[in-house]
């Protein structure tokens, strides 16, 4: 069967060994010269200083330790998930494509289409591109929805022809 064969034992490619070897390197150097900056920054504290400088860690950790103990059994009880029946949508049984409505009059779809051959102008003009510029920089997604909304009414019009 051979599920519990023993895995040969493959050579490591020179490049994996010398990518290794880098970032050991790297680590070491990195670990040697913190602990000489810890040390260099220690260097000038008294007994009098670790030991208060150990104190207040310890005060601050079990100050910490004691919150998190006392709010475990006075804080307020927090629901985390809430269980709730599932509610069937109503559209659940219907099969076939759904219907598209148009929520778009043709006079607000004019006014999108002049305002899309008014920034296309803009566009195309090397005065107006500053203009054209400064409004696709303030919202970013606008030409696109502008295009879905053109694609979304001939669709429509489409459908009910």
């Amino acid at each position: 069967m051979g599920f519990f064969r023993k895995a040969k034992n493959k050579p490591a490619s020179p490049l994996n060994q010398m990518v290794s070897s880098k970032v050991t390197t790297g680590y070491n150097t990195i670990k040697t010269k913190w602990a000489e900056w810890m040390a260099s920054s220690t260097a000038g504290f008294t007994k009098k200083g670790w030991i208060t400088a150990l104190a207040c860690l310890i005060l601050l950790m079990g100050s910490n330790s004691g919150y998190l103990i006392i709010s475990a059994f006075t804080g307020a009880p927090r629901v985390a998930i809430k269980v709730a029946a599932i509610q069937k949508p109503a559209h659940a049984g219907d099969m076939g494509e759904p219907e598209l409505q148009a929520n778009i009059s043709p006079q607000e779809y004019l006014r999108i289409e002049k305002f899309h051959r008014y920034m296309d102008s803009l566009a195309r003009d090397p005065t107006g591109r500053r203009i054209y510029d400064g409004i696709t920089n303030k919202r970013p997604g606008l030409m696109d929805i502008v295009k879905q909304v053109e694609e979304y009414y001939q669709q429509f019009k489409n459908k009910e022809k």
